[in-house]
């Protein structure tokens, strides 16, 4: 090190690498798509940070039109041809288009407009380096897991849909050179001709397809055994296995485009596990599949081309509803856990599993909560999709109390008090002697009472404050009880008051859990 006339040198240390820009979806923006019609501009704004979505839209409302528009504005395989195609049959314009804007990076937003071409020629790398990282699953997908084999005999073939859809990204090595799956797939094309220079080429792709499915599928089946037991389905396993696929000179056609599904239930095979499984075990299994291989095949973000990092999105669009509500929490669990670094848009049509899922994020601070709802339309036209911020059901009872209409006062304090106790025993395990889906409002609150009176014959902490339960017995009695028969009940200004503050002070009790 040098002497300087003014002392020594001192050593500069090295400069720290700066922590990369992570780019991710701050904004989606449509108008004259599907259920949305021209003349408006549409948002759904996840924050400058780009947040976590979770969104809630009865059937019609629009919710499945913006999980399309985002999938064919990043559809780098066979996007829509013209825009045209999927505007609003009752309102078309020509002005409509799809867009996402990033919270960093250059561009900062991608833009598919009426007349324009698909950004999938015009995007360059930066719109590759977007769309190559999102991934979306609805529940039409999952069915093709196991019901769209519901009436077949045989196991479940899962080739296609995974060599051709789900695992088409994942990267495998192939002659010590990492490639997709996809393009070691597409080799597999019928030959020119039968001569020899046409099948030992394609006798090798069939034979590197073959030994990449052998290589790899194992960790497919690893990641997606995992997830399963993070899902509480521990005693379910599954496996895949691929067939060997050849080329057929004599018949002039592929063979060994297979691969099994097999499961084991706690340690017995389930030679069919469409016919045997209940539909949330299909849909817990559809699920590990296709999240466990999204894991591997999007391991990490993508650097974009101007040093921003693309994050991964992953769009789900009502993937849980064949899962009864205590399963799906720990497929949430899942998503917050094991998809952190991920951004996730979960839509759902279901107003309860919405409120538990909203109850069990808002800790995390990564979530924001919008519902699209359906405004009357034009004399013979369906309804125009309403994007707004998540409102408590309370909130729009107190709006309806003060306007002076108590029927919709009443409806929208039942729909709390329901949701309010479904929370309640999902949340705290309290057991309900009912065998549906759609508990009714009355069996919840039993069970809450049972766990009560347990409680007090044990001479343990109450579960609830017994005046608040009196309270709510009062409540029950009255305007519910009146709401439950057929007619049109007749209300009292001071018992829907009444209704409304109790059921405000349930949902800001603290149940004990000891």
């Amino acid at each position: 090190m040098s002497q300087s006339p003014q002392g020594p040198a001192v050593a500069v240390p090295a400069s720290q690498p700066a922590t990369p820009v992570v780019a991710r979806i701050a904004k989606v923006g449509l108008s004259d798509y599907r259920a949305f019609p021209a003349g408006q501009t549409y948002e759904f704004n996840l924050g400058d940070e780009g947040h976590n979505l979770l969104l809630f839209g009865e059937n019609g409302s629009g919710k499945t039109s913006l999980f399309r528009a985002i999938r064919d504005l990043t559809a780098m395989k066979s996007p829509p041809e013209n825009f045209a195609e999927s505007r609003h049959i009752f309102a078309p314009g020509e002005e409509g288009f799809i867009s996402v804007q990033l919270t960093a990076g250059a561009p900062s937003e991608f833009r598919w407009d009426h007349g324009d071409a698909h950004p999938r020629g015009t995007g360059g790398k930066p719109y590759a380096d977007l769309a190559e990282r999102c991934r979306f699953l609805d529940h039409y997908a999952l069915l093709e897991t196991h019901f769209v084999h519901l009436h077949q005999p045989d196991a479940p073939n899962l080739f296609n849909l995974l060599v051709k859809e789900v695992l088409s990204d994942l990267p495998v090595i192939v002659d010590g050179k990492q490639e997709r799956l996809g393009r070691v797939y597409e080799r597999i094309a019928p030959p020119y001709g039968h001569w020899q220079k046409y099948l030992q080429p394609l006798d090798k792709a069939c034979e590197d397809l073959t030994t990449a499915l052998a290589n790899h599928l194992p960790e497919v089946v690893k990641e997606g055994n995992r997830l399963i037991a993070k899902m509480g389905y521990e005693g379910m396993t599954f496996d895949l296995k691929p067939a060997a696929v050849k080329y057929d000179r004599v018949d002039r056609e592929f063979t060994g485009q297979e691969i099994s599904l097999s499961v084991t239930f706690f340690g017995k095979p389930i030679d069919h596990p469409q016919l045997f499984l209940n539909e949330a075990r299909l849909t817990a299994l559809a699920l590990a599949i296709y999240l466990g291989a999204a894991r591997l095949v999007l391991q990490s973000p993508a650097p974009g081309s101007d040093g921003a990092i693309i994050t991964r999105l992953l769009v789900l669009d009502d993937v849980l509803i064949g899962l009864d509500l205590a399963n799906r929490l720990p497929v949430l669990k899942v998503l917050n856990d094991e998809f952190a670094d991920w951004q996730i848009i979960l839509m759902t049509y279901d107003r309860v599993w919405y409120e538990l899922a909203k109850e069990n994020t808002e800790h995390t601070g990564r979530w924001v909560y919008l519902t699209v709802r359906e405004l009357p339309g034009a004399p013979d036209q369906p309804g125009r999709p309403h994007v707004e911020p998540s409102t408590e059901m309370l909130f729009v009872a107190e709006h309806h109390f003060q306007a002076g209409d108590l029927m919709a006062a009443a409806v929208y304090i039942r729909a709390a008090f329901e949701t309010r106790l479904k929370n309640v025993c999902e949340k705290h395990g309290v057991p309900v002697q009912y065998n549906s889906r759609n508990i009714p409002a009355n069996s919840l609150w039993e069970g809450i009472v049972n766990r009560q009176k347990h409680r007090q014959a044990a001479g343990e902490i109450n579960f609830l404050d017994p005046t608040l339960m009196n309270e709510v017995e009062m409540v029950r009695s009255t305007i519910l009880n009146r709401l439950s028969h057929s007619g049109t009940p007749t209300l009292v200004k001071d018992e829907v008051r009444f209704a409304l503050d109790t059921v405000k002070k349930l949902q800001q009790h603290q149940f004990t859990k000891v």
